[in-house]
């Protein structure tokens, strides 16, 4: 091997190490266009994962002023298949709640973060009109 080609291979043994090392992604969004409150439901998937398998143990709901909104956990903390579908307030079986959820105000965003294995979020606004819209 030539000295000139070292550079490139640490290089390129770094790149593979720090890109394995990476959690892998959990993608949140609506359940559907016409999500309104109080209930608004999420659909939570992991493409690491088969469709309607996801793998996360905690989620929490926060104002983007920082007040959070309602956080639980997966009863035992565990990287297990959770719900695909999850509707704001209602905890799923399996979980335990570390905050109760607190009624989401008209004209505010939100942001909903899930991790596990991997971590993801997601931005919401609720419109005057109750609805919710992807926060953008």
């Amino acid at each position: 091997m030539r000295l000139h080609q070292l550079p490139c291979l640490v290089a390129l043994a770094l790149l593979a190490a720090m890109v394995g090392a990476c959690e892998p992604p959990i993608h949140i969004k609506l359940a559907s266009a016409a999500e309104r409150l109080p209930s608004p439901e999420f659909i939570i998937s992991e493409p690491s994962q088969p469709v309607e398998k996801p793998r996360y143990s905690y989620v929490s709901v926060m104002d983007l002023d920082g007040t959070l909104m309602w956080a639980f956990r997966k009863l035992p903390p565990s990287f297990e298949v959770s719900p695909a579908r999850l509707s704001y307030g209602v905890l799923p079986e399996g979980f335990e709640e570390l905050d109760p959820p607190k009624p989401l105000v008209p004209g505010r965003t939100y942001s909903i973060g899930v991790s596990g294995e991997g971590s993801g979020g997601f931005h919401f606004h609720v419109s005057h009109d109750g609805t919710i819209r992807e926060a953008r």
